[in-house]
């Protein structure tokens, strides 16, 4: 029976390392720059993106932005969809999709949500364990009337800021 108990401990504790070997970033959040080409123009705003990472390769994130788009118009948008990445030592590319809303309001009080599409593709640039660099370009689509024959609107949007590792 001890022969047994410490060959078994043995062998875990051959497995151990071999386990530790799988180590990526488990919730990641980045708070940076974004313009967003929509209607008439490009407008700047601020991304926050958070990511929880289910493994090495698949994940799920929660895109939030908040846009000046003129005249006293804002746009508030918030996605949640899925992250394919694949990791390698000096960049993590990856590409994403999800659904969300988009909310309209003006400077008098008046405001619009709408159903929203994004996806895209991205890269994170490490700089150490808890750091990196994000540059992503998206494509955003709100279902808004904004002319009489077309229901969706859409642009495209260039995101940039510094990743954080919340938990590895």
């Amino acid at each position: 029976m001890v022969r047994i108990s410490a060959a078994a401990l043995f062998v875990l504790l051959l497995v151990v390392p071999a386990m530790a070997q799988d180590d990526y970033p488990k919730i990641q959040t980045s708070m940076g720059y974004a313009n967003l080409s929509l209607l008439s123009g490009h407008h700047s705003g601020f991304a926050n993106q958070t990511g929880f990472n289910l493994s090495r390769t698949l994940g799920l994130e929660n895109y939030m932005g908040i846009y000046g788009l003129g005249q006293g118009v804002t746009l508030i948008s918030d996605f949640f969809g899925g992250k394919a990445m694949y990791r390698t030592a000096r960049a993590v590319p990856y590409a994403l999709a999800g659904i969300g809303v988009g909310y309209f309001t003006d400077s008098q009080g008046y405001g619009q949500s709408s159903f929203a599409t994004r996806y895209g593709a991205g890269v994170d640039i490490p700089i150490n364990d808890s750091l990196a660099w994000k540059v992503e370009v998206s494509r955003m689509t709100f279902h808004l009337q904004t002319t009489f024959t077309s229901s969706w609107t859409g642009g495209t949007n260039f995101a940039t800021g510094i990743v954080f590792t919340i938990s590895q």
